[in-house]
């Protein structure tokens, strides 16, 4: 579990954000994944906004805004950003490798 400090209606507040499973982490890949064909041939794209949204979504469990898609994608920038940063820190690799 992290803590990330966000300024929310002129005031500080926490947003706790948990660790992702393997099986989670598959699910939001699966969702932000295009397959298409071209030619006979697969093309995979990756939808970074979908995968973003959906990483939060299943990340935050407490937040000052309802969690909710809709909420998430009105986010400000700055907030989203801050948040899916620390997303990414919290689910790397590395940071895996410290867990015990």
């Amino acid at each position: 579990m992290k803590e990330i400090e966000i300024e929310w209606n002129g005031k500080k507040a926490i947003v706790r954000m948990k660790r992702l499973t393997f099986g989670e982490l598959n699910q939001i890949q699966d969702l932000s994944a295009d397959i298409k064909f071209f030619n006979g041939q697969p093309q995979v794209s990756l939808k970074q906004s979908v995968m973003r949204e959906q990483s939060l979504l299943k990340a935050i469990v407490e937040a000052p805004f309802p969690i909710s898609l809709e909420e998430i994608r009105k986010l400000d920038y700055a907030i989203g950003n801050l948040l899916f940063e620390e997303f990414s820190t919290l689910n790397s690799q590395e940071e895996k490798k410290n867990v015990t």
